[in-house]
């Protein structure tokens, strides 16, 4: 048997369909997650909990969030869309994934998930401006970290069939 996060699944099943590099893949929906993607393979920290993503506390007196903290990531960003503020949730977003690209120094940011798929732009230009003002890769060329929608397709259930099938076949799922 074989337990995984979703996001993990997904960034896995991105990689395996050709995204290169080291990248971030952001799931926002009912909540807020990321699969990480360094050097090719799926990165889960020491205990499975690197991807908690949306529990990053950005403001510690804000609301609080079903994890027991206040300010997190993932209930700013919801509040936000549940507002209607879109604009707000990608600056949010944004802020979040400027904490991973000066952490982790990844190459891409890649947004999936229902509530990107409903309104993609918003969110990409969001956090696009935000990784501009704040992120930058430092010996490339182009300093800005590129922003964009996941393909759309079956990346989760591609990615759990490489967790599964990847190791008969020779290839590590990283």
């Amino acid at each position: 048997m074989v337990v995984d996060k979703d996001t993990n699944a997904a960034a896995l099943g991105l990689a395996v369909a050709g995204e290169g590099g080291s990248f971030a893949y952001l799931h926002l929906g009912t909540g807020l997650g990321a699969g990480l993607v360094i050097g090719g393979g799926v990165h889960r920290g020491a205990r499975t909990g690197a991807g908690e993503f949306g529990h990053q506390v950005i403001q510690l007196d804000g609301p609080p969030c079903d994890c027991g903290n206040r300010g997190c990531i993932e209930a700013l960003c919801l509040a936000a869309v549940a507002r209607g503020d879109l604009d707000e949730a990608a600056r949010v977003l944004g802020a979040g994934a400027a904490n991973l690209v000066g952490l982790l120094d990844i190459d891409l940011v890649l947004l999936g998930g229902r509530t990107v798929a409903a309104d993609p732009e918003p969110f990409v230009r969001g956090v696009a401006a935000v990784l501009d003002a704040r992120a930058r890769r430092e010996g490339t060329r182009e300093a800005a970290v590129p922003v964009r929608v996941a393909p759309e397709g079956r990346g989760v259930a591609e990615g759990a069939a490489q967790l599964l099938l990847g190791p008969l076949f020779g290839r590590a799922d990283g």
